[in-house]
């Protein structure tokens, strides 16, 4: 991207592929200026889908997801010899295939959120940028989301449960109505920082205010917070 100043044109330079998996963090305004020419995807993509498969493994291996697999079924009155068989199952090794889960869910997450913001921005805000602007957009900001994502499972380990509160519903006790968990996600700071990255990201790309860009994520934040709101 050319930024003016005054009669002069300097032109962003251009980063590494390290670079701006680093710049992200500490400078993502310059990074999507570096990225707005030329859209890096592979770089975040792949780094994506090896940490959730990473994450994944943990979580299998440390026993959380069977242990919360079977508390819900519990609360919901499954029969114990239906639970004895999931139990049965999660403790085999086939168990291991649920950890190819992640990356293909995260994968999926990449391009429905990308469509979302190309439908925003594009179609309904009339920004003029490619659906792999807003693949690389939505794909730096998950890199961003990767704090969260450790925060979550490092608090998880500790309370032996994989459903930890990041936003307000810390300080409102346990078993959450669906409107707080919504509010818990919706509230998250780590969360709120990743779509500020997109926010960003859309607003640096399509030459727009930032005012622009949380315009253009605001679908994608409420329909995230509503669907993560369900899954806890």
């Amino acid at each position: 991207m050319n930024e003016v100043t005054g009669s002069l044109t300097v032109e962003a330079q251009p980063q590494s592929a390290m670079g701006t998996l680093v710049g992200i963090f500490i400078s993502p305004k310059k990074t999507f200026e570096s990225l707005a020419v030329r859209p890096r995807i592979l770089a975040p993509v792949l780094l994506l889908l090896a940490f959730h498969l990473v994450l994944a493994l943990v979580v299998v291996q440390s026993g959380l997801q069977e242990s919360d697999t079977v508390a819900k079924m519990e609360q919901k009155g499954t029969p114990p010899e239906q639970i004895e068989r999931i139990k049965t199952v999660m403790e085999s090794p086939a168990r291991y295939l649920f950890a190819l889960g992640g990356p293909i869910v995260v994968g999926f997450i990449l391009l429905v959120s990308s469509a979302v913001l190309y439908f925003m921005a594009n179609l309904m805000l009339g920004a003029r940028l490619r659906f792999t602007h807003y693949l690389c957009i939505v794909a730096y900001a998950g890199v961003v989301s990767s704090a969260d994502n450790i925060a979550q499972i490092a608090i998880g380990l500790s309370r032996g449960t994989l459903f930890v509160s990041m936003g307000i519903g810390a300080f409102l006790g346990e078993n959450l109505s669906y409107p707080l968990r919504v509010l818990d996600v919706a509230t998250d700071p780590l969360l709120l920082w990743t779509f500020g990255i997109q926010a960003l990201g859309v607003a640096v790309m399509a030459r727009k205010n930032f005012g622009f860009g949380v315009a253009a994520v605001a679908l994608g934040f409420v329909g995230g917070a509503l669907l993560r709101g369900l899954a806890r």
